[in-house]
C-alpha cells in the first residue's frame, strides 16, 4: 500500500469531491469506520464504554468527531457521551458545521471550551476520540494554550485514545514526533497511510493503524513509498473452497530444538498450526519429542533422518543450539530445493549472509537486530540506525527476503525493495515470539504464497496478534503463547478487511 503525504492526501480528497461523492458523505464514511473499530476496543475491555469523551476541533476531523460521537450514541455502544469542542462553532467548516447540527439535533451534548477546567472531563474518561488537528497542521502545538492542556490530559489519563487520522500534534509528515502531541493507542486513518505512522519516532505516538478505505479516487502516479496495511495481506487470502483438505494447504517441516530450549520449536509448530498450515512435522532431539508432543498435540515428529522432498517448506533454527547435528542438517537444508524460513541458530550457525546466496528454493530470512549484525559483520546498534538499508543489505547478500524484526518491521528483497509493516508494539518484547513469527512465515510459504507475500503477511499478521493483545490485555503481561493464540482474530481482521 502505497503512503502518502499530507499533501497528497488533500489532493485525493478534492478529486473525489470533484468526482461525485460529497465531502460529507467522506465525513460519514470516516465516522463510520472509527465507529467500527471503536466497537472492537469496547467489545475486547466493556468496561472502555463507562465514560466517553469526543475533542473536537474547528476543521474537518472536528466534524468526523461530531458524526462519531453521534453514531456512538445512536447504537448505543455507550450511555454516555460528551463532546468537548475547543473552537468557536461560528468557525466550523461547512461540512463539520453540518455534522455539528446534526448531533445537536439528536440530542448530544457539545460542550464549548474556552476554559481548562471545562477540560476535566479528559481525566476522568474511559475512552477519549481525539478529532482535534488532522493532516492541515502545519506548525506545532504551542505549549501554553487550551490545545496543548487538552493533549496533555488525554495522553496522560487512564483513557483508551482513538485518534481520527492521526494523533493531534503530529505532523502528518514528520518522521519525528511533535510535541506536545496525542499518545494514541488506536488511529484510524483514511484511504492511506500517512509518513507519520511509518517513521518509527512519530509512530510510536500512533498506537494500532487501522486503514479505511472511504472509496477515494486512486492516484495515478507511481507510489514514491509503500508500507503493508491490511488490504495488502487480506487479498493472499480468499476463502479456502468447500472441497478442500489438510492436503491442501501444504505441509511444513520444523527444524529445531534442544534440550534447554524445547519450546522454541513447540511455539513455531503451534503458530503454524494457527496461520493455516495443513500438516506440520518437528525434527527434534529424540529427548525432545514427548515434550513437543506434549505442547503441541496436533504436530507430528521425525528424528534426525527424514527426506526434505516429502514437504512443501521448512522452518529452520529455533531453540537448536550449536550442535554438531545441527551444523551438519543446516548444510542440507541450505541445499535442499524446497521454500524455507530461517531464523535463531540457522542464522547465527550459517555464518555471513551471503551464505544463503545461491540456495536453490524460496527463501527469507528473520532476522533480529543482533543477529542482523551478525549477518553483516557489524552491530546491531548499526543496524538500528538505519534499518531499511540494512535489511537490504542482507537481502542483497543473501538472495533471499529478509524481514527485520522490532517496531514496525522492515520486510525487504534482493532488488533494493523495502517496506515498513504496518503492525506490532512493544507487548511483543517478550522471549519466543520470535518463535511465532518463524511458525506463521513457515506456513504460508507451506500454502503456497511466494516468499515476498508470505514475509508481508506473516510480518503484518504477527504484528497484529500482538496489537489485539495489546488492547485486550495491555503491554506488560503478553507471552508468545498468548500472540499464537491471537492469530486467528488477525487472520479475521485481513478477512473483514477484504470483505469491505
Amino acid at each position: 500500500m502505497r503512503v502518502v503525504s499530507a499533501d497528497e492526501a488533500r489532493a485525493l480528497d478534492v478529486r473525489t469531491i470533484a468526482a461525485g461523492t460529497p465531502g460529507l458523505v467522506l465525513m460519514k464514511r470516516a465516522a463510520n469506520a472509527v465507529v467500527r473499530e471503536i466497537a472492537g476496543a469496547i467489545g475486547r475491555r466493556p468496561a472502555r464504554a463507562g465514560r466517553v469523551v469526543v475533542l473536537a476541533g474547528p476543521g474537518n476531523n472536528g466534524g468526523d468527531g461530531f458524526e462519531i460521537s453521534r453514531l456512538l450514541m445512536a447504537g448505543r455502544l455507550t450511555g454516555n457521551v460528551e463532546t468537548l469542542l475547543l473552537g468557536n462553532p461560528q468557525h466550523l467548516t461547512s461540512d463539520a458545521r453540518r455534522t455539528y447540527h446534526r448531533l445537536e439535533q439528536a440530542g448530544g451534548a457539545i460542550r464549548e471550551v474556552n476554559d481548562a477546567r471545562e477540560l476535566e472531563p479528559l481525566a476522568v474518561a474511559t475512552l477519549i476520540v481525539d478529532a482535534l488537528f488532522g493532516t492541515g497542521l502545519k506548525r506545532r502545538v504551542a505549549p501554553d494554550g487550551l490545545p496543548a492542556r487538552a493533549i496533555g490530559l488525554a495522553s496522560r489519563g487512564r483513557a483508551f485514545v482513538v485518534s481520527v487520522d492521526l494523533p493531534s500534534g503530529l505532523s502528518a509528515d514528520e518522521a519525528e514526533p511533535w510535541d506536545p502531541s496525542v499518545r494514541a493507542d488506536l488511529t484510524v486513518t483514511f484511504g492511506w497511510p500517512k509518513p507519520c505512522h511509518v517513521e518509527r519516532g512519530a509512530a510510536a505516538r500512533c498506537g494500532r493503524i487501522a486503514v479505511a478505505d472511504l472509496g477515494f479516487v486512486q492516484p495515478t502516479e507511481p507510489a514514491a513509498r509503500e508500507a503493508v496495511a491490511v488490504r495488502d495481506v487480506a487479498a493472499l487470502f480468499p476463502r479456502r473452497a468447500a472441497e478442500s483438505h489438510k492436503g491442501t494447504f501444504g505441509r511444513l517441516l520444523v527444524l529445531g530444538g534442544s534440550r534447554e530450549m524445547a519450546g522454541a520449536p513447540a511455539l513455531v509448530c503451534r503458530a503454524a498450526h494457527r496461520a493455516g498450515a495443513g500438516l506440520v512435522t518437528a525434527s527434534v532431539p529424540d529427548d525432545v519429542r514427548a515434550i513437543l508432543h506434549a505442547l503441541t498435540p496436533e504436530t507430528t515428529s521425525v528424528g534426525a533422518e527424514h527426506d526434505f522432498g516429502r514437504y512443501s517448506a521448512l522452518a529452520v533454527g529455533p531453540g537448536w543450539g550449536a550442535s554438531a547435528s545441527a551444523r551438519e542438517t543446516l548444510a542440507r537444508a541450505l541445499a535442499a530445493p524446497v521454500p524455507a524460513v530461517f531464523d535463531a541458530d540457522a542464522l547465527n550457525l550459517a555464518g555471513p549472509a551471503s551464505a544463503f546466496a545461491g540456495r536453490p528454493a524460496p527463501t527469507v530470512l528473520t532476522p533480529h537486530p543482533g543477529e542482523a549484525g551478525r549477518l553483516l559483520g557489524t552491530t546491531a546498534d548499526e543496524v538500528n540506525a538505519d534499518r531499511e538499508a540494512a535489511a537490504v543489505r542482507i537481502a542483497r547478500s543473501a538472495g533471499a527476503v529478509v524481514v527485520l524484526k522490532g517496531f514496525r518491521p522492515i520486510v525487504a528483497e534482493p532488488g533494493g525493495r523495502a517496506v515498513p509493516v504496518l503492525a506490532g508494539n512493544p507487548a511483543l518484547a517478550s522471549g519466543g515470539t520470535g518463535d511465532v513469527l518463524t511458525g506463521v512465515v513457515g506456513a504460508l510459504l507451506a500454502r503456497g504464497l511466494a516468499a515476498w507475500d508470505a514475509a508481508c503477511a506473516a510480518a503484518w499478521l504477527h504484528g497484529t496478534a500482538g496489537d489485539v493483545l495489546r488492547e485486550a490485555k495491555g503491554e506488560e503481561s503478553v507471552t508468545a503463547s498468548d500472540v499464537v493464540e491471537a492469530l486467528p482474530e488477525a487472520f479475521l481482521a485481513a478477512s473483514e478487511a477484504a470483505a469491505t
